[in-house]
């Protein structure tokens, strides 16, 4: 498959995630190679509140902000739309992104994923869910590690594919 990079966009992103963009931290680098990348491992929903603030007062708050959490764990969607508001406020486009993780709050999570970007029509939502499920299992690719979400070299390729392809929507103005 060719891909074909639009370099100027990448000076316009920031990812922010949990540990599924620190191991794809390297495709997301190799697709996007100027984006600013804050993720860490164990990262919350709720820890929005204390990142945004920060990394806008440093300058690296870009103009697309992705923003993949969810995987550790449920949150308050009027929390989440606090961040989301405060970001869409700022004329920021936001990419949220779904989870795929076997826990008990991974379909509460993307529901309430689904519901944001019902509520607030300009976010894209990302459907790593659906993606990881067909993609990686039609193609008899191996996406994921023993514990079913941490993401294989394979894995982390795809997925970082796919957030560039939603923020080259985003950029093309096709949301």
């Amino acid at each position: 498959m060719l891909v074909i990079f639009n370099f100027s966009i990448a000076k316009e992103v920031t990812i922010i995630g949990d540990s599924l963009s620190v191991g794809a931290t390297k495709y997301l680098k190799s697709f996007i190679p100027d984006a600013y990348i804050d993720a860490k491992v164990g990262r919350k929903f709720q820890e929005l509140g204390n990142i945004i603030p920060q990394l806008e007062k440093d300058g690296k708050l870009k103009d697309i902000v992705v923003l993949e959490l969810g995987t550790n764990g449920d949150f308050e969607i009027e929390e989440a739309l606090n961040y989301v508001d405060y970001l869409l406020n700022k004329g920021k486009k936001v990419i949220l992104v779904n989870v795929k993780v076997p826990r008990w709050w991974q379909d509460i999570v993307n529901r309430k994923l689904y519901i944001i970007n019902k509520l607030r029509p300009q976010t894209l939502l990302l459907d790593w869910y659906y993606i990881s499920n067909t993609v990686c299992q039609m193609q008899n690719i191996n996406c994921f590690r023993e514990d079913g979400y941490h993401l294989t070299d394979e894995g982390s390729y795809i997925f970082s594919y796919y957030i560039y392809s939603a923020i080259s929507v985003i950029r093309n103005g096709e949301n």
